[in-house]
């Protein structure tokens, strides 16, 4: 088998140089890109088209086996969120090598992850590895904006053609300042998700001049209300995944990322109380609102969580109306499965002192809609990443260690191999 690492470079620098910002959501260019890779190596390919008239297309590779077990797909998404230049010192579509690192919009989140698949699926086929099961990759349109013409559009309408046994998509790193306050390396491997439950929270109060304002106005009314949410502290919930991972480090430090996986959080991501653009200094609005972005444990029932939280706002004045809900309660996937077995194995040869261990991932991904037919999902990515660097994403200066992206390419080749392989 040939060195896998130098190609992963230059194939990452060609990937970010292409903007897959979304919205607008054109990620036809990259998926050609893709394809022009894939093509060269005479690995099958199709391309499904959702939405043809916004560009919005995904992509769907083949390796055939022999059918005895059923296959695995390597999933990730083209899209990247929007960028403000003004916070970057690189540019966020050069493809910049630097002092060790590779700038770049979706260099973490997640065309890294592509790319590594990407070498996995040429290296097999290069080497002509006979394989027990199909291995597919799959590069979807839309995930930055909820997945529905891509990972959910695919599930919905071309289940057939992939049906999946596992998945290995983002929602893992080899990671560092995450669960512990030391650098030990911890490659976490996500199993499960939050639930994602958006709320809006407004009311309507007369409007007037700022000059003679009334004892209760909408922006106060609502202010008040967000005092009390911000002062409530969710209750702790350990639940099996948590105390897995418990188990594995032997304690879940007091760190952002654990506090998010003990319990329900809330965030204020939205605040509108104003009249005017720009907003009139002299004018009391008539109506204010908010957003709340909750992500919610696997197991928690999000009727009983709202009937909670209407409680701590203790206000019927405020019209609390959903804007994004859970389907249905959130879908663990086990982790006592060969395919675990194998990254904790692969992983620790390159990283003896780590510690691999099953999480709950706080945010959502492309895997749900896979979760929910069945599939065992597990988010990974065997390349360390810090807690300066996680910041990042969706941020400024987007970048990943050039180290980093070699040894998770090598890793990740080796898995997959390992797990597909005629025995």
């Amino acid at each position: 088998m040939s060195h896998p690492s130098p190609e992963a470079v230059q194939l990452l620098k060609e990937y970010l140089r292409i903007n897959t910002i979304n919205p607008p959501g054109d990620v036809t260019p990259a998926a050609d890109f893709l394809k022009r890779v894939l093509d060269k190596e005479g690995i099958p390919v199709k391309l499904y088209w959702p939405d043809k008239t916004t560009g919005r297309v995904n992509l769907l590779a083949r390796l055939k086996g022999s059918g005895k077990n059923a296959p695995l797909l390597m999933l990730h998404h083209m899209d990247v969120v929007p960028v403000d230049e003004r916070g970057w010192t690189e540019d966020p579509f050069g493809g910049i090598e630097k002092d060790g690192y590779l700038y770049g919009r979706g260099s973490l989140d997640m065309k890294n992850y592509g790319v590594v698949q990407l070498i996995s699926m040429l290296q097999i086929a290069r080497d002509g590895v006979q394989l027990d099961r199909d291995l597919l990759l799959l590069a979807v349109c839309d995930e930055e904006i909820g997945g529905e013409l891509g990972a959910g559009w695919m599930v919905e309408n071309h289940w057939d053609e992939m049906a999946p046994e596992f998945v290995l998509d983002e929602g893992g790193f080899a990671t560092e300042g995450f669960f512990t306050h030391d650098d030990n390396l911890i490659v976490s491997i996500g199993v499960a998700e939050k639930q994602m439950l958006a709320l809006n929270l407004s009311v309507k109060r007369a409007p007037g001049h700022a000059s003679m304002p009334p004892k209760e106005s909408a922006n106060f009314i609502l202010a008040k209300a967000l005092g009390r949410v911000a002062a409530y502290e969710t209750p702790e919930s350990i639940t099996p995944v948590a105390q897995a991972m418990i188990e594995r480090l032997g304690d879940l430090d007091d760190t952002l990322y654990n506090n998010a996986v003990r319990r329900n959080t809330i965030s204020l991501t939205v605040l509108n109380g104003f009249v005017g653009d720009p907003p009139k200094t002299n004018v009391i609005p008539e109506r204010s609102e908010a957003v709340l972005d909750c992500r919610l444990l696997p197991e928690q029932d999000k009727d009983d969580f709202l009937r909670e939280l209407k409680k701590v706002i203790d206000d019927d004045r405020i019209v609390i109306r959903p804007v994004m809900e859970p389907k249905q309660k959130s879908v663990v996937s086990s982790y006592n499965t060969e395919l675990f077995r194998i990254i904790e194995e692969e992983t620790a040869k390159t990283y003896p002192d780590s510690v691999t261990l099953p999480h709950l991932v706080i945010y959502g991904t492309d895997s749900r809609y896979f979760r929910e037919r069945g599939t065992t999902c597990y988010g990974f990515f065997p390349g360390p990443v810090n807690m300066e660097e996680y910041s990042r994403i969706h941020g400024n200066d987007e970048r990943i260690r050039v180290e980093s992206l070699k040894n998770a390419t090598e890793i990740y080749c080796n898995v997959v191999r390992r797990f597909c392989e005629t025995h």
